[in-house]
């Protein structure tokens, strides 16, 4: 290549990825009004997360029939705050780690919900790594709240 039109073609090629980089993120965030208000899970909804904000966050897991092991990883840059757990039975866990900036989930879910609540202080990005049966969820085992909308991909993230 001429050494003349390698300059401008670099930085081209520079521009175009760093807007391919700054559109990335925001394609990939759910809007928080797509999470607004809580969805219903009866005994034959299917298995997945469901995830849901209110006052705070809800996350709960359904898994009718036979067990199913929920592993989530959920970080922000704020604090979680006011974790409450719901319906956790032996072997079950949540865990509030690196200095409140990571909340990690382990459940074993089956004909039946689990569930964590909290609150997140001073962020402004919630993110979700969220493994179903030790494989990453897949996307349509995800409801985001009262439509059960399910994310573009996993791991995701919510703006707060």
């Amino acid at each position: 290549m001429h050494k003349s039109l390698f300059k401008p073609t670099l930085a081209a090629l520079f521009a175009a990825g760093a807007l391919l980089v700054a559109l990335v993120p925001a394609a990939s965030a759910a809007a928080p009004s797509k999470v607004d208000g809580a969805p219903t899970i009866t005994a034959s909804s299917p298995t997945g997360y469901y995830i849901w904000r209110d006052d705070g966050f809800h996350l709960r897991t359904h898994g009718p029939g036979a067990q199913h092991d929920f592993d989530a990883v959920l970080r922000t840059r704020g604090v979680f705050e006011n974790v409450d757990v719901v319906k956790l039975e032996d072997g079950d866990s949540v865990d509030v780690v690196k200095g409140g900036h990571e909340l990690r989930i382990h459940f074993r879910t089956f004909d039946a919900t689990d569930g964590v609540n909290f609150t997140i202080r001073d962020g402004e990005k919630l993110r979700l790594n969220l493994r179903l049966d030790d494989k990453p969820a897949a996307t349509n085992e995800i409801f985001l709240g009262p439509k059960g909308r399910h994310p573009k991909h996993n791991p995701f993230t919510i703006k707060l």
